[in-house]
């Protein structure tokens, strides 16, 4: 890679890949991705996770409708936990960057 040159003809330091993928805030927001595709594929296979249990012995067969409920509950609370997470990220990233102004000009 060549070092880019500026318009006032200062050279910029090589760095190797893309440097916002190193900051914090896309690190938070890659792992609230990742979180919700675990969930996602998590959620669709729930039920076969709850029959694998009882058929190794884990679980007893007469409970495993009630460990679905339980299972798909605490899998929504996760999902509900990493939207918020989300939300709240994507919202200071808004108000730090200056992106919207109209937005700016409503909380004043």
């Amino acid at each position: 890679m060549a070092p880019s040159a500026s318009h006032e003809g200062q050279a910029k330091p090589i760095k190797l890949g893309h440097p916002w993928r190193l900051m914090p805030e896309t690190r938070e927001l890659t792992l609230l991705v990742l979180g919700h595709l675990i969930v996602f594929f998590m959620s669709m296979g729930h039920d076969e996770i709850v029959a694998e249990l009882v058929e190794d012995g884990w679980l007893i067969g007469q409970y495993a409708e009630r460990f679905e409920i339980v299972i798909g509950f605490v899998l929504f609370l996760c999902w509900s936990a990493l939207t918020l997470r989300l939300f709240t990220v994507l919202q200071r990233a808004r108000a730090s960057s200056g992106l919207c102004p109209a937005c700016d000009e409503a909380k004043r």
